[in-house]
């Protein structure tokens, strides 16, 4: 759950040099859990954090 996912954040902040984080959603992802993932990220201390957006699929 959410909660997983901040104690694994608070990990990767303490490392030097810190991690970049990317949160690779597609055209179906809800946007209220990208909210949540993007401040579970600042609450554990990472500072950055970008999107990687899938293109949709051809064919």
């Amino acid at each position: 759950g959410t909660e997983d996912l901040f104690e694994k954040l608070k990990v990767e902040a303490v490392k030097i040099p810190q991690p970049e984080v990317n949160i690779r959603g597609d055209q179906n992802v809800r946007y209220e859990f990208i909210g949540k993932t993007i401040l579970n990220a600042q609450r554990a201390g990472i500072s950055k954090v970008g999107f990687v957006i899938e293109p949709p699929p051809r064919g």
